[in-house]
C-alpha cells in the first residue's frame, strides 16, 4: 500500500487515501536560456545554476465512498489550506519535498462517479532530508560528508569572539569584530545574531555551501565551536 504524509497529516491513516499507482519522481530541469546569435553556429547557453520548479501528479483513491462523504470537508481543508509544506511518500520516508496542492478536486463529481481521483502537487526543485540533524564542530579541520547530490545551504552558527576567518572548503568568509553567536544563513543570504539583529556588515565573503562530498570545515582566530543545520539535498 502507497500512501504519502503533507503538512503532517498520513493521507491513509487520516483520511482513508492510498495511492493507487507509483508515481513518476521527475529531476528537476536545469533553467538554461538559449540565444540565437547570428553568424554563428548553434546557440549560445546561458545556465545561471538554478533548476525549475516539479510537478508530481498522483493517483488516489479512498477506502470507501462512504468514508469519503463523511471526510470530504476535511481532506479539502487539508489540501487546499495546507498551502506548501512537507511531503513525503511512503516509498522513500526519508526524503521529502517541500510542496503545495495546485489541482482543483471535484469532489462532488468524485463521489457520484469513482472513488478515484487526482492530487497535484508543485514541488520545489530537490528534495530534502527528513532528519535535518544538527552537525557540532569544536575542533579545527574537520571534515563534514554530504550525501546528496547537489550543493547544500546550510545554517551555520558559530560563536566566538574577534576577527575570524572560516573556511569551508575552498570558500573563505571573513568575520570582523564577532562578540558571541552569529548565524550565516545561506538559504535566506542572510547573516545575523540569535535576536535576529542584522550583522551582514560583519561578513565578507560569499554563504557557505557544502558540495557533495567531503567539506573541509577550518578557521583561524576565537572560535569556540560551530553548529551546523545542514540542509541536505537530492536532485
Amino acid at each position: 500500500m502507497l500512501s504519502f504524509m503533507f503538512a503532517g497529516k498520513d493521507s491513509y491513516l487520516d483520511y482513508g487515501i492510498v495511492i493507487s499507482r507509483r508515481p513518476t519522481l521527475p529531476s528537476p530541469k536545469r533553467r538554461i536560456t538559449y540565444i540565437n546569435i547570428p553568424g554563428r553556429d548553434s546557440s549560445f547557453r546561458y545556465d545561471d545554476g538554478t533548476y525549475e520548479d516539479l510537478t508530481i501528479n498522483l493517483e488516489c483513491s479512498i477506502k470507501s465512498n462512504s468514508n469519503l462523504t463523511q471526510k470530504v470537508d476535511e481532506i479539502k481543508d487539508w489540501l487546499f489550506n495546507s498551502g506548501e509544506d512537507d511531503l513525503i511518500f511512503s516509498f522513500q520516508s526519508d526524503k521529502k519535498y517541500i510542496a503545495q496542492v495546485v489541482n482543483a478536486i471535484d469532489f462532488a463529481q468524485i463521489l457520484k462517479h469513482s472513488s478515484k481521483f487526482p492530487i497535484i502537487f508543485n514541488c520545489r526543485p530537490f528534495k530534502y532530508a527528513v532528519q535535518n540533524n544538527e552537525i557540532t564542530i569544536l575542533n579545527n579541520n574537520t571534515n563534514i560528508n554530504n550525501p546528496g547530490t547537489i550543493g547544500s545551504l546550510p545554517i551555520i552558527k558559530l560563536y566566538g569572539t574577534g576577527d575570524i576567518i572560516l573556511n569551508i572548503r575552498d570558500l573563505q568568509v571573513e568575520l570582523k569584530d564577532i562578540t558571541g553567536e552569529i548565524i550565516l544563513n545561506s538559504e535566506i543570504q542572510d547573516c545575523y545574531d540569535v535576536n535576529i539583529t542584522n550583522l551582514n556588515n560583519k561578513m565578507k565573503g560569499y554563504f557557505p555551501t557544502f558540495k557533495p562530498g567531503q567539506n573541509l570545515v577550518s578557521w583561524s582566530g576565537n572560535v569556540q565551536s560551530i553548529t551546523i543545520v545542514p540542509n541536505w539535498r537530492w536532485l
